[in-house]
């Protein structure tokens, strides 16, 4: 029989801020943290700026002097934020139980951070070697080891890479170790941490970014007509997700059951996202759940502000809730916090969590001037009371056409 799954604990480092309750107050209010960022190439001295939004080196605190000496800089806001979702839980890791907690980690570019210093050292330094724990500190299950050896975890320690829905099928892959059995907890979440030069030139080369507003705060705007682009952030979210009975057992505070998780592709074009992937992935996510879709109230949508993303997300949600479509609050908090990339699945799952726990669903901000082929409820600039709410999605998509859906419902 497949074991349900409870989430006990929470933890975000973003750029709305370090804690749970703060960064869900900024999202309900519709705080942008997206600020002007200049970058420079150190071998020309050419830069470029753009809109991003960014946690502050002052929010990073070390857990350990491991952390610093293995880690790039995802891998510290990973085990900063897997540990505060550990003090979240309540959970005491013991001899006994350590073989059955594990960790799921999910990035997109993992330590390119630490890539870009070593192609510095070697090529514009002219440096014999790169420094010796470049390996540790750019390898993609580095976020996952790391929480592992700060905690002593002996379960399964996984890592995915699926582009922008990395976070999600790293939190569903955890659920299903606790639903059939291979663990009894795990910490399961994303990391993102490429706001460098090189990074953004490759997104910025591609077109995918947002050109700099003259408020730079509105330069995400989801589904709006005059969206241009997505604005890239960074930061991580993990959970401790456990197995029901043995929450409830030990008296843990439920945040909410994660009920419900698909991925899916749709295997046509490698940046292009398709109405039929992504419909795909919120069935499958709501059959697993047991749901119907006339019960979900709020959806947290991809939603990264390219012209065409909005517009394909809008109609997929179209298609699978059909008439329901117009009744189910869609936002996009990449509007506030900028695109997590890898670990955009899971601030967006955490945003569920918050709104089926609070009856409260948080706004797309910068949302002006209606798009006509965007079509359904946004919830325009300010959160809102969302009375009777009990069943939440998220939804990542990736390019490569990886797409994830997590369905969460209200504990209690």
């Amino acid at each position: 029989m497949r074991r349900r799954v409870a989430v006990t604990g929470m933890g975000v480092v973003c750029p709305l801020g370090g804690q749970v309750d703060a960064v869900w107050d900024s999202a309900l209010a519709g705080r942008s943290a997206i600020t002007p960022l200049t970058l420079a190439n150190a071998a020309t001295g050419a830069s470029i700026t753009i809109p991003a939004a960014r946690v502050p080196d002052a929010a990073l605190k070390p857990v350990s002097k491991a952390d610093v000496a293995f880690s790039d800089r995802f891998g510290l806001l990973a085990v900063m934020a897997a540990t505060d979702a550990l003090v979240d839980s309540g959970m005491r890791i013991t001899a006994d139980n350590r073989a059955r907690i594990g960790v799921s980690s999910g990035t997109c570019m993992g330590g390119i951070t630490e890539t870009e210093v070593g192609f510095d050292a070697i090529y514009l330094r002219r440096r014999p070697k790169v420094h010796p724990f470049t390996v540790l500190r750019t390898m993609y299950n580095s976020p996952s080891a790391l929480i592992a050896m700060a905690h002593q975890l002996a379960g399964p320690v996984l890592a995915y890479s699926t582009t922008c829905s990395s976070s999600s099928v790293a939190v569903g892959e955890a659920a299903r170790q606790i639903q059939h059995g291979y663990a009894d907890v795990m910490i399961a979440g994303g990391a993102e941490s490429l706001l460098t030069y090189s990074a953004v030139n490759c997104w910025h080369s591609a077109q995918l970014l947002a050109s700099l507003h003259d408020d730079p705060a509105r330069s995400c705007r989801p589904f709006d007509a005059t969206r241009d682009g997505t604005v890239l952030g960074e930061g991580a979210v993990f959970f401790v997700l456990e197995e029901w009975d043995s929450a409830q057992a030990r008296g843990a505070n439920i945040h909410a059951e994660l009920a419900g998780y698909a991925c899916s592709a749709d295997s046509g074009h490698i940046t292009q996202p398709s109405v039929d992937g992504q419909a795909r992935s919120m069935r499958l996510a709501l059959a697993d759940a047991g749901v119907n879709g006339s019960a979900v109230g709020y959806i947290n949508a991809h939603g990264t502000g390219t012209r065409l993303n909005d517009v394909v997300e809008s109609r997929a949600i179209q298609d699978v809730f059909g008439s329901h479509a117009q009744d189910v609050a869609v936002s996009s908090t990449k509007s506030m916090v900028g695109h997590l990339v890898g670990a955009a699945g899971a601030l967006g799952l955490l945003m569920c969590i918050k709104a089926v726990a609070t009856a409260k669903v948080p706004p797309t901000a910068n949302l002006a001037t209606p798009d006509p082929e965007c079509t359904l409820d946004y919830v325009p600039n300010y959160g809102r009371a969302a009375p009777g709410l009990r069943v939440a999605m998220g939804n990542a998509f990736g390019f490569g056409g990886t797409a994830a859906s997590i369905v969460v419902t209200r504990y209690g």
